[in-house]
């Protein structure tokens, strides 16, 4: 099976006119149908760079959706993970509305891929498209989806990972070949960092927990619940400052300082985790001996967040030190307003006291789609707080701004 990106950008026009129309120009007014068109615009863009015979993402023009030469480009990697796991939101809604042509493209991405996850086993990069085939699942009731997953994580429970969670990316040659050693599968590289073989960054939040809960749901299995639980806990006892009450993205921003004193945490890290923690709660059982520390530590992280958004709406690359990275930033800010939104919802959140954070973030999310339909101000595949232009995107922005929308729709009256 062809696992890498082929730069021959043949494009997937959609059965409907995509072009920016009155129907679907994004519009921060907050009623149904407007959330519902801005959400439309963006994915319609989007689409039309999508190799529908490959299912691929094609595109020549820099920074505009992913490296491709790189393991983040894998298309069952987290890149790809993380557009789907939004795009299923709203081919859902839209499915609902009778158009059913993106749970279609969902269903036939999932079934070239024969559900399979990315190489690297142990790491929740690779398998949290896993979310996706789940979701389907919940649909289509189609045991194959589930099959690869299952496996995989049971190799897990019987062999878990015990490196330390401390991240050290290893820089050495081998002895033998002379060569650097790297992660390398299918043409692609990627650094070889031993604690990702664990949750031991802010992002597996979002890619990890998440898979292992739904699927424990669906199975009526505890154990992959059991071992999710305690793998999360010993992230957040790593990651977890309670000072602050944020994030840190991993160990190696422990001791690191702004300019202005403050500590560095990265808008996008810790949004994975404001997303993270409402897919967990999500699917985690009502009556679980510990869904109150999860509660609140989700309810104590979005209180502090919401004193850290920007007169705009939005949050920089740096929570804590906007002016050492004064660029508007949408991936973060999706995640983060995706939280707002689902702790609302669901009760976890008080609604008078945040929803004007999420509505305020919504219509600055909205103010970045240009009028084509793009999403702009997107901060590049990173680790750290870094410089962001208007024409930046990248397609797991895309999937956030479809989670935030899809819970926005369900929010306005």
């Amino acid at each position: 099976m062809k696992r890498f990106i082929t730069p021959l950008f043949l494009i997937f026009t959609l059965a409907t006119n995509t072009s920016c129309s009155a129907e679907t120009k994004a519009s921060s007014t907050l009623d149904k149908q407007s959330i519902y068109s801005s959400m439309k615009q963006v994915i319609d863009w989007q689409l039309l760079h999508y190799n529908k015979e490959k299912h691929e993402f094609e595109g020549d023009e820099k920074k505009s959706y992913i490296a491709l030469d790189e393991g983040d480009s894998d298309p069952l990697g987290w890149v790809y993970a993380s557009f789907h796991i939004g795009m299923d939101r709203w081919s859902k809604l839209a499915d609902s509305k009778g158009d059913s042509k993106y749970l279609k493209l969902q269903y036939e991405y999932a079934k070239h891929y024969n559900y399979l996850l990315g190489p690297r086993i142990y790491n929740a990069d690779d398998y949290a498209v896993g979310q996706l085939y789940l979701d389907l699942y919940e649909k289509y009731k189609e045991p194959e989806m589930l099959v690869p997953l299952k496996v995989i994580f049971d190799t897990i429970i019987q062999s878990p990972s015990t490196v330390g969670l401390e991240i050290e990316v290893v820089d050495q040659v081998s002895k033998i070949s002379g060569q650097k050693i790297q992660d390398s599968y299918n043409g692609l590289t990627s650094a070889l960092v031993p604690a990702k073989n664990r949750w031991s960054w802010a992002d597996a939040i979002f890619m990890g927990p998440p898979v292992w809960i739904h699927l424990a749901k669906i199975t009526e299995d505890d154990k992959y619940l059991d071992f999710a639980d305690k793998e999360f806990w010993e992230t957040v006892n790593l990651l977890w400052d309670e000072e602050d009450h944020l994030f840190y993205r991993d160990s190696r921003f422990f001791e690191k300082r702004e300019k202005n004193g403050e500590k560095v945490i990265w808008a996008r890290g810790v949004g994975w985790v404001a997303a993270g923690l409402a897919r967990i709660l999500e699917h985690l059982p009502k009556d679980h001996i510990k869904r109150a520390k999860y509660e609140d530590i989700f309810v104590k992280l979005m209180t502090r967040l919401a004193g850290a958004q920007q007169s705009d709406g939005l949050w920089r690359p740096s929570v804590l030190a906007p002016e050492s990275q004064p660029y508007r930033e949408t991936s973060g800010t999706a995640l983060m307003a995706y939280g707002y939104a689902f702790g609302i919802n669901n009760g976890l959140l008080n609604k008078e006291k945040f929803t004007p954070v999420v509505e305020k973030a919504w219509k600055a999310l909205v103010s970045s789609v240009q009028p084509n339909g793009k999403l702009g101000w997107v901060q590049q595949i990173g680790y750290k707080p870094e410089s962001v232009t208007e024409d930046d995107t990248q397609i797991f922005a895309i999937g956030a701004f479809l989670l935030t929308g899809s819970e926005m729709y369900k929010l306005v009256n």
